[in-house]
């Protein structure tokens, strides 16, 4: 079944708490989406006081056919003149119990189609951990691969993984 997508400029704090819990499952569940598993709920939650800080940001949450909130992003300003024409996806997060239903593709097509309402948007970027073949789902969502900082990301002691650069453009 397909999400119901609404974009919000503010959040509620029982969408926020929702929303928390289902990174902070995500992240357990093995998702890359800014920590590493085990994640405690105190982390996220201190986190997603950023994260979800609005004003010329958007968040994007997808919900199920309860209206439970299944998927969700954030759409970042970079608040630099110079990319004012470029939006920053952040924070791409699907509910591990929706995982594999198409949710995340569906996430990202409104996404775009959000970004396309936005005035004189023409470019996405996002960033995803590599070494998990991310960078594969979003080229079937249309973002090609600029760009990438070896070693970048460091998710364990030893353990050390490429930043990759990804975009699209609208």
């Amino acid at each position: 079944m397909a999400l119901t997508f609404r974009v919000h400029t503010e959040i509620p704090d029982d969408l926020r708490e929702q929303l928390v819990d289902m990174w902070v499952e995500a992240t357990n569940a093995g998702g890359a989406v800014g920590f590493v598993a085990p994640v405690e709920r105190a982390a996220v939650d201190a986190h997603a006081f950023r994260a979800f800080g609005v004003g010329l940001d958007l968040l994007l949450v997808g919900s199920d056919e309860h209206g439970e909130p299944a998927a969700f992003l954030v759409v970042t300003d970079h608040r630099f003149a110079l990319m004012d024409h470029a939006r920053l996806l952040k924070t791409v997060v699907v509910h591990p119990k929706h995982q594999g239903r198409g949710h995340g593709a569906e996430l990202m097509r409104e996404a775009e189609r959000v970004a396309r309402t936005l005035d004189g948007v023409e470019l996405l970027t996002l960033t995803c951990r590599g070494g998990l073949g991310l960078e594969g789902f979003y080229a079937k969502c249309g973002y090609t691969e600029v760009g990438r900082i070896p070693r970048m990301l460091r998710v364990g002691a030893d353990d050390y993984r490429d930043e990759i650069h990804m975009a699209l453009s609208l």
